[in-house]
């Protein structure tokens, strides 16, 4: 089908205009049947690269006014299509009962004139964005949990029994259509709204995100983690002092490391848990694990890649323990460069769990640990002083190192949040970073110049006009460097070095990131823009990310010959479709996480009205003030609540200023507040200045 597929965006690149489905069949015949064409057809509209009409005309998307995308919709009710050029704006009257994150296929309406945004219409939907839609149940309808969706009116035969106030999972049946509401049958109640255990189970149900693992990927992982393993094929490095360093929390340790000095320079030794041994492409465990594509780390609860008898079992590098791992043991020379490198199937013995906590401590001088921890200290030694090398190595590239605080959460034996701050991120966590971040780029370069088809992690270099926004806002600091055209890695750099330390910190990092692309799984291998690394991947996390676990795979078949031109015609398109559905997932994962951290963040606040804190601001809008605390809890200030004064906002200095009193607030400035009410259900947190 693939042959085909390519087939078809061949021949519609060839012609000067819509076509009919006859006249394709005609060009594809007798290699191709008509209903093989236009089931190609149907997967090629569902990626989004082929416009097929009901009326069988088709185009690729982007030619002759028609486009396909996921729909971005608003809360007012307006949407855009991105799109390469621009986004496409599609007002509410245009949508044809199209919701967010529906697949669907516009039409220009018309040509942008005097630099106003395009603007289109939806013509079909081609995938419902959201198959199941999670909210409250009220007066007949169901008013989703995610406020870029509207109300779903439900009949009342179609209620399922659910009563006023329930959270409830319903599906939709009716698309709306003009003033007519959309229209569903609720097929699940969660529970009563307002009780933390149901808001969380409902943001799981909302994102889709799995639950329990089915019975035969179950009974595989059980199976396969009681097979004895052999260290034979294996490079033996159970002698080896090896080791983990992880948080306190960890148990799915993935992996370990080793050093070895070499006159001026060092043997750097990563080593990998070998979990493609135990999950076997195409098996249930490895369908499973395909579909979730990754782990996914709520404030309270994880739910994992791999079910815990590998993940946090067989799979595990556990002290003590042989494991079957692959290993990048890479030669790195006194100015951080890596001369020489092996990638090999290997067997370890972890000699040691060790923590963040302890080995910062030891890197801080604690007698009692360096002590207790005699066979490796030399060993932290030198992997501490080959991290610095690798980093000032990396600085001097252009690798920017964002320092964004992640949120870290204390929980009671109930599950109340009782602490919410940032995250620690010592030497130890930075130490960890460095060596991962040169087994990924040093497996990444090798495959990428044999050639193999593989699964890259790629960052792309970010749009210009985003970065002249952003140079926007950084002038409000008082200079900007760089040529804003033409901006490098080491210009972002440079900025993050003048602004460490100081209150503006977090909140530069944080506009900074969004100035960017996102990264993302691809087949080809564009460069981390962000890392300033022209060859990357994700090699060293096959316990909970999927492009790990097929990585490792490809290396496998590597070191058993079986690079076959059959394989490898096969893995382009398998790689393809891993990196789109691990890229997916990704995102999936990240909003779920987010959306959790916002409640257990608002449930902290709960019973805090009237308590005064310093933060600083993180966000301006036409209506809106938003300001992070010191502990990353963000609320927000209404300009109708700042009653000294009329303010106009400023949408390209990100600030508003006082008509009256021309006091003015941007984004950066520090501010003390005053916690004026809390709703944790949804979470909402409003401040007051104080």
């Amino acid at each position: 089908m693939m042959d085909l597929k390519e087939l078809i965006i061949k021949k519609l690149g060839g012609y000067g205009k819509k076509a009919r489905l006859s006249e394709l069949s005609a060009d594809l015949a007798p290699d191709f049947q008509p209903d093989e064409i236009r089931l190609a057809l149907r997967e090629l509209a569902s990626e989004g690269k082929v416009i097929f009409s009901k009326k069988e005309w088709i185009c690729l998307s982007g030619r002759f006014g028609h486009f396909t995308g996921r729909l971005d919709v608003k809360r007012l009710g307006y949407a855009f299509l991105p799109d390469g050029e621009g986004d496409i704006f599609i007002s509410p009257d245009n949508k044809m009962g199209a919701m967010n994150g529906d697949l669907v296929a516009v039409r220009l309406l018309s040509k942008p004139q005097n630099g106003r945004k395009r603007e289109g219409e939806v013509t079909q939907i081609l995938e419902a964005g959201h198959k199941r839609i999670v909210g409250t149940f009220s007066n007949g309808f169901v008013i989703p949990d995610d406020d870029r969706l509207e109300d779903i009116y439900i009949p009342g035969k179609a209620a399922g029994g659910a009563a006023d106030g329930q959270k409830v999972v319903a599906v939709i049946e009716k698309r709306a259509r003009g003033d007519k509401s959309a229209q569903g049958r609720i097929v699940e109640v969660i529970g009563a709204a307002g009780v933390s255990c149901v808001e969380i189970e409902s943001c799981i149900k909302r994102f889709e995100l799995p639950g329990e693992f089915p019975r035969q990927a179950v009974e595989e992982a059980r199976r396969v983690s009681e097979e004895k393993i052999s260290p034979q094929g294996r490079e033996d490095f159970r002698d080896l002092n090896i080791f983990t360093i992880d948080g306190e929390n960890a148990k799915d340790f993935d992996d370990a490391v080793s050093i070895k000095k070499l006159g001026q320079g060092y043997e750097l030794g990563v080593h990998i848990a070998d979990v493609s041994h135990y999950v076997r492409e195409g098996g249930a465990l490895d369908r499973e694990a395909l579909r979730r594509g990754t782990s996914v780390y709520l404030a309270d609860r994880v739910i994992p890649m791999l079910p815990e008898t590998l993940s946090n079992g067989a799979c595990s590098l556990s002290e003590g323990n042989d494991r079957l791992t692959l290993s990048c043991l890479m030669d790195i020379d006194e100015s951080g460069r890596i001369t020489r490198h092996r990638i090999v199937k290997s067997i370890i013995r972890s000699k040691h769990r060790m923590t963040y906590t302890d080995v910062n401590a030891i890197f801080g001088g604690d007698k009692n640990l360096i002590n207790k921890y005699t066979d490796i200290y030399g060993d932290l030694s030198e992997m501490r002083a080959l991290a610095e090398l690798l980093r000032k190595r990396r600085e001097e590239k252009g690798s920017i190192d964002f320092e964004i605080e992640e949120t870290a959460f204390s929980f009671d034996e109930s599950g109340n949040v009782t602490g919410v701050g940032p995250r620690e991120r010592g030497e130890a966590e930075r130490l960890i970073e460095e060596f991962m971040l040169a087994a990924n780029m040093t497996v990444a370069e090798e495959y990428y110049w044999r050639g193999v088809p593989f699964v890259y992690r790629v960052h792309e270099q970010p749009d210009e006009e985003k970065i002249r926004t952003f140079a926007a806002f950084y002038s409000n600091f008082g200079k900007i460097r760089g040529k804003i055209d033409n901006i490098h890695p080491k210009t972002l750099q440079s900025i993050l070095k003048d602004i460490k330390g100081t209150a503006h910190q977090n909140i530069v990092n944080q506009i900074m990131l969004r100035s960017l692309k996102k990264a993302e799984y691809s087949s080809q291998c564009k460069g981390h823009f962000g890392l300033s690394f022209r060859y990357y991947c994700h090699f060293t996390s096959p316990i909970r990310r999927y492009p790990d676990l097929e990585v490792h795979r490809i290396i496998k078949m590597d070191k058993k010959g079986a690079l076959t031109p059959k394989y490898l015609e096969a893995l382009e398109g398998k790689v393809e479709e891993i990196a789109k559905q691990s890229s997916i997932r990704e995102r999936v994962a990240m909003e779920a996480e987010r959306a959790v951290d916002d409640i257990k963040k608002a449930e902290f606040m709960l019973g805090r009205e009237g308590e005064e804190y310093d933060g600083v601001v993180s966000g301006v809008l036409k209506n809106v003030i938003f300001v992070q605390l010191d502990n990353t809890v963000e609320g927000v200030i209404p300009l109708s609540s700042l009653q000294d004064d009329y303010y106009v906002f400023n949408e390209k200095l990100y600030c508003i200023t006082g008509e009256r009193t021309r006091r003015k607030i941007a984004l950066g400035d520090e501010m003390r507040v005053r916690v004026a009410s809390v709703s944790a259900y949804p979470p909402r947190i409003e401040f007051e200045p104080a």
